[in-house]
């Protein structure tokens, strides 16, 4: 057999290698970074924010993650679980594979979601990672100062910037899936 047939040969073999290995990366979880809302023990004090992430569901394809976001992020309320919670203010989708490696993110809009367009390159990761640590200083230097909302809205927007960071087994997928999404 030539170095040509055994190729030829070989390429079932590492489709369906490549086939199972994209397989294990499933579920896709959805989860939402955002603040939640509890009431005062002192009604006089009313409400204080927590940031929180939930998990909200789980699919078994890239596309059928997209609508799942996209018609959570339509709704006026998300269930998160907890009793005591008065409400939930969602600021950053995120879908995750089962090895915990960002998939995808998305902020809501008042339109829906705003997807972030997953990074090209590595170095553009690099160039991500850069900004959000600025930004996630700047958080702590007014933090630092008692500007909690100022702070609170700094790391809000690196956590939307990071939302780019899509791991690079996952990058091509994403961007096709938008394209099909838009």
């Amino acid at each position: 057999m030539n170095t040509f047939s055994s190729a030829i040969a070989a390429a079932p073999t590492a489709r369906a290698i490549a086939a199972l290995a994209a397989a294990r990366k499933f579920p896709l979880r959805i989860t939402c970074l955002g603040e939640i809302r509890y009431r005062e023990d002192d009604p006089v004090y009313g409400t204080y924010t927590v940031p929180r992430t939930v998990e909200l569901a789980q699919c078994d394809s890239l596309d059928a993650a997209i609508a799942s976001v996209e018609r959570i992020a339509g709704q006026d309320r998300i269930v998160t679980g907890d009793d005591e919670a008065v409400d939930f203010e969602p600021r950053l989708f995120v879908v995750i594979d089962s090895e915990q490696c960002q998939v995808l993110a998305g902020e809501p809009s008042r339109h829906g979601i705003r997807w972030c367009e997953p990074v090209a390159s590595d170095g553009e990761a690099r160039l991500v990672v850069e900004k959000a640590s600025k930004l996630r200083g700047e958080a702590s230097f007014e933090a630092g100062w008692d500007n909690h909302s100022t702070a609170r809205t700094l790391r809000f927007r690196a956590s939307v910037l990071e939302g780019r960071l899509v791991h690079p087994d996952w990058r091509q997928a994403a961007r096709v899936a938008l394209l099909r999404a838009a």
